[in-house]
């Protein structure tokens, strides 16, 4: 079942992420759902930005041991009318797939995260950990841009 994590980062870590993906104007591409979302994916800078790593660690604590080598960290960049519909993600290598998203940007409307037809409501900084496997999730369609710092593994 999804769990919110209030204040999974602080007002600083959140400054800092949001600092990164702002700065970074290549490497996004569109989301797998192709509904108007960004990914940026993260893992190639890691050992290059302690910060960013310990952020990582810290959320790969809280959804468990990666299975071998099998994780990865984006950054989720949701422009104006960009929305998931209902969906799950198949899990891979035979194991369960845990991802922890933290959101860094309110979009100025929509946006709204529901997990098993629950309506989580985030604010900047918290987190949601859940089993995208298997648990139905989607997000509302947005105004204005929305922006997650999201890490998953196969455990």
């Amino acid at each position: 079942m999804a769990e919110r994590l209030a204040q999974f980062l602080s007002p600083a870590e959140v400054g800092t992420l949001r600092a990164v993906a702002e700065a970074t104007a290549e490497g996004w591409t569109p989301g797998r759902q192709h509904t108007g979302y960004d990914i940026l994916p993260l893992r190639a800078v890691l050992a290059a930005d302690a910060a960013l790593d310990a952020l990582v660690a810290r959320a790969l604590a809280l959804i468990g041991t990666p299975f071998e080598d099998y994780w990865d960290v984006y950054f989720i960049r949701y422009l104006d009318g960009a929305y998931i519909p209902p969906h799950t993600d198949p899990a891979q290598h035979g194991r369960t797939h845990r991802r922890l998203n933290a959101v860094l940007a309110q979009a100025a409307s929509g946006g709204e995260l529901l997990v098993g037809g629950v309506q989580l409501d985030l604010a900047v900084g918290d987190a949601v950990l859940f089993s995208p496997d298997r648990e139905v999730h989607e997000v509302s369609r947005v105004v204005g841009p929305r922006l997650l710092f999201s890490v998953g593994a196969w455990v």
